[in-house]
């Protein structure tokens, strides 16, 4: 990963740290436990954690000290400058997406659904941290994570029509399926922002493949949503 100083601390949970999926306002125990057990593992206080309540977006919401602790609703994305908060997203498939302002200090996270990246949120991101915080895109690094891979992202319907404008990046299968790579769709997005090719990085780890590492909401079709969590944090 290419996010990398000694006060930067980002990554992701993995299927063995259990769900972390908070569902509205109904907090589940084992589900706060996990994320508890979670955090203080990598010395991270729990009530130091701000979470993004998902809505398939593009909301972003700037925080500070006094969101230490809250469930944010309605947000797809966080940003910050301020040290020791640890700002979290949830993904089952979807992209997580981790911002990095090495120069003025500025962090983000942002969940990229397929509907999300149609409404533009890495964009909004980016926007966000040069209008606020007066960042150059040139000094954002950006890591998109573990996702569903083209490989088993196929698209149907509506979704084909809100997709459209990016068929360039579809690729049809021999049994007519139609399958698409969201990464690619969010790296272009980012280059139309002037963040440098060179400060993306992508994991090419499939959630949909590594059934033994990731919940998949794709794969494993689940009355209630199981779901890793994604962090950063600058201490």
């Amino acid at each position: 990963m290419r996010l990398s100083n000694k006060n930067l601390v980002c990554g992701i949970s993995k299927k063995d740290d259990g769900s972390m999926k908070l569902l509205g306002n109904n907090f589940d125990d084992h589900v706060l436990e996990n994320r508890k057990k979670f955090f203080t593992q990598l010395n991270i206080d729990s009530k130091r954690i701000v979470s993004a309540g998902l809505q398939h977006g593009n909301n972003i919401k700037i925080v500070g000290q006094q969101h230490a602790g809250q469930f944010i609703q309605n947000t797809d994305g966080l940003i910050t400058n301020k040290k020791n908060l640890f700002l979290t997203v949830t993904v089952a498939d979807c992209l997580p997406i981790y911002f990095y302002d090495f120069k003025k200090e500025v962090i983000g996270i942002a969940h990229a659904g397929w509907q999300g990246i149609v409404k533009n949120i890495v964009n909004k991101t980016i926007q966000v941290m040069t209008d606020v915080y007066k960042s150059g895109p040139g000094n954002i690094l950006v890591y998109i994570g573990p996702h569903i891979q083209k490989c088993h992202f196929e698209i149907k319907n509506e979704a084909i029509k809100k997709l459209n404008k990016y068929s360039k990046y579809f690729v049809i299968k021999n049994n007519k399926k139609i399958f698409v790579d969201l990464s690619k769709i969010v790296k272009e997005q980012l280059l139309n922002e002037n963040v440098s090719d060179n400060n993306i990085e992508v994991s090419r780890e499939c959630t949909y493949c590594l059934n033994n590492k990731y919940f998949s909401y794709r794969r494993d079709k689940p009355k209630n949503i199981k779901a890793m969590i994604a962090y950063i944090g600058l201490k």
